[in-house]
């Protein structure tokens, strides 16, 4: 794309961001010309263009001019992995005092690999705008780093913040290591329930069978969200040891009808029939599902059960 090309699509950008649908009667984002410039931008990848547009974020006074430039240049580097666009976004983090500027510039480094400094990113994980602060978190995905996980296990040891809490465990879920386990675990014993689950999928990435302990006792806790986490920590590290505990969950499961649909079920009975050929227990309760538990189960959970055991009808 040469130059004219780009400033024209950066203007587009900034265009009309909603169309009124006339079949359907609402004004809506899709189909808008600032949405369609900004799916075009999702497709660049010529590493040609980053040094014109660092020139135009280093001359440009427009706010929102900056804001698209971060934009593409986020995606360049996404698309091609060029890290010239990570050191460059790293720097313009140091210039720009705008809120959603700064954010814009986070979430773009986010989308980056192997970002080499995470300083600057650090700075504004105790941000007191929590949008910047959560932003900052999020960021730290691109910096596979010691001094990132540190900041991070800091984050999850000393905050009282429900939300900082969760953006730092989903991150340290991706670049944690073993030294983050055992702060994860002390956050199983948190009041709130989705930072129990945010830690349990951290260890679940994070762990191995020797973990397996913790899974089984996160299965009793009482929020029904933590004993799904806990199933699917338990589906990818258990053994035979989890057998029993995961057949007396699906019988609670079982009790009475359930309104509300998830996978919690699935991924028990994933987990068991990898042992069913060696444990009666497992086939007497499959036999139990299909003879009293039938009306019970959810459509997908039929056929799921169909398709494993065609004698089932």
């Amino acid at each position: 794309m040469v130059e004219k090309e780009l400033l024209d699509l950066i203007k587009e950008m900034s265009g009309s961001d909603t169309i009124y649908n006339e079949s359907e009667g609402y004004y809506t984002s899709e189909g808008s010309p600032s949405w369609i410039a900004f799916r075009r931008a999702e497709q660049l990848t010529d590493v040609d263009n980053i040094s014109f547009l660092n020139n135009l974020l280093e001359n440009s006074k427009d706010r929102k001019t900056r804001e698209n430039v971060y934009f593409i240049l986020g995606k360049i580097g996404t698309n091609t992995g060029d890290r010239r666009v990570a050191d460059i976004l790293l720097k313009r983090l140091e210039k720009e005092t705008n809120k959603y500027s700064i954010e814009e510039i986070l979430s773009r480094i986010a989308e980056q690999r192997n970002v080499k400094d995470c300083s600057p990113i650090i700075k504004f994980i105790s941000d007191e705008r929590s949008s910047v602060r959560h932003s900052a978190i999020e960021a730290l995905r691109g910096c596979k780093s010691s001094k990132a996980e540190e900041a991070l296990i800091e984050i999850i040891s000393e905050s009282i913040d429900e939300y900082d809490l969760n953006y730092a465990n989903s991150v340290l879920s991706e670049i944690g290591t073993n030294k983050a386990i055992p702060h994860l675990i002390n956050l199983l014993e948190h009041p709130k329930g989705s930072v129990k689950c945010s830690a349990l999928w951290a260890l679940k990435e994070l762990g191995s069978t020797s973990l397996l302990p913790i899974f089984l006792k996160a299965l009793q806790n009482r929020p029904f969200d933590v004993k799904g986490y806990a199933m699917l920590a338990i589906n990818k590290h258990g053994n035979e040891s989890a057998i029993n505990p995961v057949i007396e969950r699906i019988k609670n499961m079982l009790k009475r009808k359930r309104t509300v649909e998830s996978d919690d079920l699935l991924v028990a009975l994933e987990f068991l029939i990898r042992f069913k050929d060696d444990y009666k227990e497992i086939s007497d309760l499959f036999d139990w599902i299909k003879s009293k538990k039938w009306v019970l189960l959810f459509g997908i959970e039929k056929n799921w059960l169909h398709t494993k055991f065609k004698s089932l009808n």
